[in-house]
Formats: C-alpha cells, sequence, structure tokens
C-alpha cells in the first residue's frame, strides 16, 4: 500500500487563502510574486461574464519593504485591468513598490497603525559612460512614472511629494487617510476578512 503524504499545515493554508481569494504580500516584491499576477487572472477568467459587483473580491494583504520595479509594474497593471475587484490592505509597512501596490487597490485599507513608506527608490550603474549616461536616463524616466502613478493614485499634491520623496517618506495611516493614499482605517478585522 504506497504511503499517503500530507500537506504540510502552511501549504494547507495557503489553498484555503487561494479559496478565498485572499493573498499575503509579506515579502519583498520580486519574481516569485508573478504568482499573484497569474492568481489575478485566472480569477478575472473564473469571473467572465459577470459585472464587477457580483464578483468574489480580491483581498492583498501587505507588509513588504518594496523590491522590483518591473515586477511592480507587471502587478500595478494586472490589477488596474482587473475588472474583478481588488481590495488591499496595509497590515504594517507597505514601502518603496509595495507602496504603490498599496496604491493600486480599487479599495484601499490600513491598520491604524500601519505606515507608507515613499521614496525615489535606489539604482546602480556600471559600464562604459555612454551606458552609465543612458541607464541614469532611463532612471529619470522610472522616477516620473513613479511620481505620476502617486499623484494619479493619491491625493497628494506634487509640490509635497517633490519635497518628501527624496529621502524615505514615512506617512500614517491618518495623513493617508486625509490625502486619499487609503479609502478606510480599519478599526475591525471584520472589516477585511
Amino acid at each position: 500500500m504506497p504511503m499517503t503524504v500530507m500537506p504540510a499545515p502552511d501549504e494547507i493554508s495557503y489553498f484555503k487563502l487561494e479559496k478565498e481569494r485572499k493573498y499575503y504580500l509579506d515579502d519583498i516584491v520580486d519574481g516569485e510574486l508573478m504568482g499573484l499576477h497569474r492568481l489575478i487572472l485566472r480569477w478575472n477568467m473564473e469571473d467572465a461574464g459577470k459585472k464587477p459587483e457580483e464578483r468574489k473580491p480580491i483581498w492583498i494583504y501587505i507588509m513588504s519593504p518594496g523590491g522590483e520595479a518591473d515586477i511592480m509594474w507587471a502587478l500595478l497593471d494586472a490589477i488596474g485591468a482587473s475588472v474583478t475587484p481588488v481590495y488591499t490592505v496595509n497590515v504594517g509597512t507597505a514601502a518603496s513598490a509595495a507602496s504603490l501596490i498599496f496604491m493600486a487597490g480599487h479599495k484601499r485599507f490600513m491598520m491604524p497603525n500601519a505606515r507608507v513608506i515613499i521614496h525615489e527608490g535606489s539604482a546602480q550603474f556600471g559600464g562604459d559612460a555612454v551606458k552609465v549616461m543612458d541607464a541614469s536616463e532611463s532612471y529619470k524616466k522610472e522616477l516620473k512614472r513613479m511620481k505620476n502613478y502617486i499623484l494619479a493614485h493619491t491625493g497628494i499634491q506634487p509640490a509635497q511629494l517633490n519635497r518628501k520623496r527624496n529621502n524615505d517618506w514615512e506617512i500614517d495611516a491618518q495623513f493617508c487617510l486625509e490625502n486619499k493614499v487609503c479609502d478606510k482605517v480599519i478599526e475591525s478585522l471584520d472589516e477585511v476578512i
């Protein structure tokens, strides 16, 4: 008789959450996050033909220091194009690339002590002078794209963003609520489960 191998408890938990369309972004934004991209596509395919209000929402719970811009942009596009509602919940810190993913939510929630960290990111350039200059120009365009995204998805004023984002700009839940970075500061977990 073959031996049955049971899945690990964390695997069982993952599949239960997946069935409920809940996803934890609780690490760096890297290639592994493309799994969430695939899930958003799959859930939209499952919901095809239904009106947005008839679809079961996707919940993304965020506690991340950020990470790769290319992965971030792919996820922002998927969330933006999703007809199935995508709700983001900042449970602690949404920094750098994760802050923009948080801002992409169709509805955005924050825990009372959560924070968002916005900055210009980091880059390293190498090679001959022409390659370094080309990479620098490309990075300037990337910074402008990120700035435009933040301005389009929040009520933050351009002058304030220009002044603050040169450093790590840490903003709390109250500021986020007042400046349309989030829609609601939650008082009960029942609001986001």
